[in-house]
């Protein structure tokens, strides 16, 4: 990965087979215990590598957000990372909302991921692309790693269930929001 040059711009384009080398160096950077191993990265990226978008400055990837499409109504943010060098340019909105017009063209109504309560600065990415809280885990990843679930609804039908509605299984583990 190379040190991002401060008068260039990135290209945000789809993911590549070739780009999961750079993409595994910067989840493990920002993740450490908690990310992908690279044999993870390559069965996500086989089954919903088409999802995905980067941000490419100067042939290196400099940030990335990898998304998986479930049901036909329903997504998940899975990862989203910008190397440290990169961070407060915008990059981290330009990928979420890349990643939430491909889920808009994919038909999704409603795009989820998680995030550690205490990590402010990704909250407030979340919540002004758009998400709002839907629930929270105190073991989500296991001991001593809790996560709210936020979503984000980008598609409206008519008839369709809020995610709000108690009687909705879209979120079955709701927990309370911790205080």
């Amino acid at each position: 990965m190379t040190i991002a040059n401060e008068a260039a711009a990135p290209v945000f384009r789809s993911a590549t087979l070739g780009d999961l080398p750079n993409i595994a160096t910067l989840e493990q950077t920002e993740f450490a215990d908690l990310a992908y191993p690279y044999f993870a990265l390559r069965q996500l990226f086989d089954l919903h590598g088409t999802q995905w978008v980067v941000a490419d400055l100067d042939g290196s990837v400099c940030g990335y957000v990898m998304v998986a499409l479930g049901s036909p109504q329903h997504a998940w943010v899975i990862g989203l990372a910008v190397a440290p060098q990169c961070r407060g340019r915008g990059y981290g909105r330009t990928l979420l909302n890349g990643a939430l017009a491909r889920c808009q063209v994919a038909q999704v109504d409603d795009v989820f991921l998680t995030v550690r309560p205490t990590d402010h600065s990704a909250s407030n990415l979340y919540q002004k692309t758009g998400f709002v809280w839907t629930g929270h885990e105190e073991r989500y990843f296991g001991a001593g790693e809790p996560r709210d679930v936020l979503v984000c609804r980008i598609q409206y039908r008519p008839g369709a269930r809020s995610i709000s509605d108690p009687t909705s299984n879209i979120w079955r583990k709701r927990g309370s929001r911790p205080d």
